[in-house]
């Protein structure tokens, strides 16, 4: 008998539990490696490359234009985006929520009574931006030069993500490709639970890649967020 599960995670959630998690996988991996080592060549024989599939996702930006100066600058510093010394208020601002999304399918067969042989079969990614709130001070009229620059100013910052996710997504395509296939079948007593301990592991061996993509693009978008081009701003418009 065959059967297929399959594991979704999302790192938001993966992320709050990630201390946890370092407690927990080395737990999972000595177990996996103990049971591997005792894995019949049979069920070894059943490892095929798993199939691995990424998909870009770019959430459409919603406009917030209700809030004055003041409320945006908060909403900054509690999303940890603000960098208040930098300006003497804040005008517009891009907040984005960027997160991978993995599902882990896998095949597996019973051996014997309350054991299967179980391996990796596919690989699934969502990455990119789940949510994109642009922040314009409400003092600024739609329709107005200041208005339009500040508008286009924070559609820099959201071209800039999508840019460096398109990027990123074939670095961690052939990343995941590889951890991926370095996941041996091996036998387990409950293929779901089997099946979440390899989305986790997947995911946490992402991480490093995951990490060096957020501080490359933290360092892209402060190449825009400079006194010097928010002056290029200012002197666009006279009606601030």
């Amino acid at each position: 008998m065959k059967c297929l599960i399959k594991a979704n995670l999302d790192r938001a959630i993966y992320r709050k539990c990630l201390r946890a998690l370092f407690a927990f996988i080395p737990v999972v991996f000595a177990w996996s490696g103990v049971v591997q080592a005792s894995t019949d060549k049979e069920c070894l024989a059943t490892w095929q490359e798993p199939a691995v599939t990424i998909e870009i996702v770019n959430a459409k930006p919603a406009l917030e234009h209700g809030k004055s100066s003041d409320q945006i600058e908060r909403v900054a510093k509690k999303s940890g985006y603000a960098k208040s010394t930098r300006h003497a208020s804040l005008l517009g601002l891009t907040s984005s929520i960027i997160s991978p999304k993995l599902g882990a399918a896998t095949k597996y067969k019973l051996i014997a009574p309350g054991e299967y042989c179980l391996r990796l079969d596919r690989v699934t990614l969502s990455f990119g931006v789940r949510k994109t709130d642009i922040y314009i001070d409400r003092k600024y009229h739609k329709g107005t030069c200041a208005y339009k620059a500040i508008l286009d100013h924070e559609l820099k910052h959201v071209r800039i993500n999508e840019q460096l996710i398109a990027e990123y997504v074939p670095k961690i395509k052939r990343e995941l490709k590889e951890r991926a296939a370095g996941i041996q079948p091996y036998h387990t007593k409950n293929p779901k639970r089997a099946g979440r301990s390899i989305a986790n592991r997947l995911l946490l061996e992402l991480d490093p890649m995951l990490e060096e993509f957020n501080v490359v693009r933290m360092q892209a978008n402060d190449v825009i967020d400079t006194q010097e081009s928010y002056a290029a701003t200012q002197a666009m418009c006279s009606d601030w």
